[in-house]
């Protein structure tokens, strides 16, 4: 049986729409899939159970493949395999690295031990993933802009509540400072658990910035106005998270260099996730390449990694079986 191999995006995370709610649902939030920077895991078969991939992804590979063995179902649990990681998403970088590869794993498993069309959150449940966000793994099968609804169990997968596809010519430059992350596991749930509660408030501002400007904005293809939406959610989220992550923006260089391409008449710009990777929304190709142009000029891009990429609108690539190659499901444009 030849390899089963899949590839996927990655996840920008523009905010939540609640924080530790007194009533209703917890969490939530929106966010995008872009094509890059991606990856790309295969699974085979072996005599032993092996995993090529960089040390500190290797041992994150070996668990998730243990507890997919122990939450699968009897029949269909994976023998014995290889696994190679052979295109990683950045770590601890705001990219949702960890959810898209474990998904990735855990697809690939599921075909390899002759399952199809398992959903992503039941991929999910299998490795551990959706404690709080589950964008990535709606992201991870339908690509697009989504927005999560949140839960109101702790162990519940939050609902998809709307998907649209991301217009095409638009695209997003990454920026990331080298050599440093933002926050995850452990210091991920003690800020969590610093933060005080979200007021109801700013959760129906999030919300009314996400149904009656975002949404509209992305559905009309209308730049401007998409750019402005996100650049206030963000802003919102921001200072909701200030007291743990030290401001605004969790790094004090990226946030330094968005006063300034602000002050250079940048719209569309914000923080991935915990950070510290920016992203800036252009309205087309050349655009993001003469804002690149504008970025390496400042000081603090120096220690940066700048990427282009356009978002992803359709899921994971799965390929191997019988030479068949297929994305993963995906709902219609709501």
């Amino acid at each position: 049986m030849p390899p089963i191999t899949v590839q996927t995006g990655a996840r920008l995370h523009f905010g939540l729409l609640a924080v530790q709610a007194a009533s209703g649902r917890n969490f939530g939030g929106v966010g995008l899939m872009v094509d890059s920077p991606g990856g790309v895991l295969s699974v085979e078969a072996s005599d032993r159970d092996e995993c090529l991939a960089e040390l500190e992804f290797a041992a994150r590979l070996t668990a998730w493949r243990d507890e997919y063995r122990q939450r699968c179902p009897v029949e269909h649990r994976p023998h014995a395999c290889r696994i190679q990681l052979s295109q990683i998403i950045p770590s601890h970088a705001g990219l949702g690295s960890g959810t898209q590869t474990s998904l990735a794993l855990a697809a690939a498993l599921a075909r390899w031990s002759g399952e199809d069309n398992v959903s992503a959150p039941e991929l999910a449940r299998r490795v551990g993933r959706g404690a709080r966000s589950a964008l990535g793994i709606h992201g991870f099968q339908h690509g697009g802009l989504l927005v999560e609804g949140g839960k109101r169990q702790s162990d519940e997968i939050s609902p998809l509540v709307a998907r649209l596809d991301f217009p095409s010519e638009w695209r997003v430059l990454l920026v990331s400072p080298n050599g440093r992350r933002g926050l995850s596991g452990d210091a991920e749930r003690a800020a969590f658990s610093q933060l005080t509660p979200m007021p109801a408030s700013l959760t129906e501002t999030l919300c009314r910035i996400v149904l009656m400007e975002l949404l509209p904005a992305v559905a009309n293809a209308d730049f401007s106005s998409t750019a402005a939406a996100l650049r206030e959610f963000g802003q919102l989220n921001g200072s909701h998270f200030a007291p743990v992550q030290g401001g605004v923006f969790a790094d004090p260089q990226m946030a330094e260099l968005v006063t300034w391409l602000t002050e250079q008449g940048c719209v569309g710009i914000g923080q991935s996730s915990w950070g510290p990777t920016l992203w800036v929304l252009c309205r087309d190709e050349s655009e993001a390449i003469r804002c690149r142009e504008k970025i390496v000029t400042h000081p603090t891009a120096r220690a940066c990694t700048i990427h282009l990429t356009a978002a992803q609108n359709a899921g994971a690539t799965i390929s191997g079986v019988r030479g068949v190659s297929t994305a993963l499901n995906r709902c219609p444009t709501k």
